[in-house]
């Protein structure tokens, strides 16, 4: 039960029942991967279950509290992106899922890097940070922590078989490679099919054709996500940058997302 129920001093009522609720979740479909062998299942529920326990481990270690707000969005938000996005296919059930969590990834991203300044700027008497100062250097953490995360996207489709990078269909390719000429771009508009052949691992040739235009593998998804964590960063850094511009008098929701340092 201590397992299941783990979870920070500040969390409320709510928030340990989730934990419980999603840890369960995790461990019986960890249960059932095993059982199918599904190895790349395996690693993702395993990743999972770690990932529950960072509020728990950066408030021991750390001697940080974390808001309970903060706490309940993001277990959510690891359950919402690994257990029903990637292996219950949301992502494919509901178009929308990939880009609202990745949006929401900004906002939180961008949360956590404006906490880890603002903190240092309220307990140091050696250096005060403008607001500005830390409203762009929280837009940047939250960017950097999105394009760490599409390396984590394309390491798990090449290495572990996935496909979270989702593939787009499209109906225009530009592309220097069919050019007669070097640096040439021709431009292929209104794509009707595309015709692979491929050959399985004893020899055998498939052909599987793609209707309606080319099969892109990932670009545009990694580019959309990283728009949208763009939008989500952008949102916090400004209201962060009011919130201390008007000395914490306006845009009080901010507090919901700062943790504080824990008093002995």
């Amino acid at each position: 039960m201590k397992f299941f129920t783990a979870h920070t001093t500040t969390a409320s009522k709510i928030v340990t029942l989730l934990y419980a609720l999603y840890r369960l979740i995790v461990i019986v479909m960890l249960g059932s991967s095993l059982y199918r062998q599904q190895w790349s299942h395996v690693a993702l529920l395993v990743l999972t279950l770690i990932l529950f326990t960072l509020p728990y481990i950066i408030e021991t270690y750390l001697h940080i509290n974390i808001p309970s707000l903060l706490e309940l969005i993001v277990i959510s938000f690891i359950f919402s992106s690994t257990i029903l996005g990637e292996l219950s296919d949301f992502y494919g059930y509901i178009p929308i899922w990939d880009t609202a969590l990745h949006t929401l990834n900004g906002f939180l991203a961008a949360g956590v890097g404006f906490s880890l300044i603002y903190l240092l700027n309220e307990n140091t008497t050696i250096l005060k940070l403008t607001p500005l100062f830390i409203a762009v250097t929280t837009f940047c953490f939250s960017m950097t922590v999105g394009v760490a995360w599409e390396f984590v996207e394309f390491s798990a489709d090449r290495w572990l078989n996935m496909d979270m990078q989702k593939d787009r269909i499209v109906r225009r390719v530009n592309s220097v490679d069919l050019g007669s000429r070097d640096n040439t771009v021709v431009q292929l508009q209104d794509i009707q099919r595309t015709v692979i052949d491929s050959k399985t691992a004893d020899g055998k040739k498939i052909t599987t054709v793609i209707n309606n235009g080319y099969l892109d593998v990932g670009v545009v998804d990694t580019m959309k996500d990283l728009f949208v964590n763009f939008i989500g960063a952008l949102f916090f850094s400004i209201f962060g940058y009011l919130y201390i511009e008007h000395e914490h008098k306006r845009f009080q929701f901010i507090r919901n997302f700062i943790p504080t340092r824990r008093k002995f």
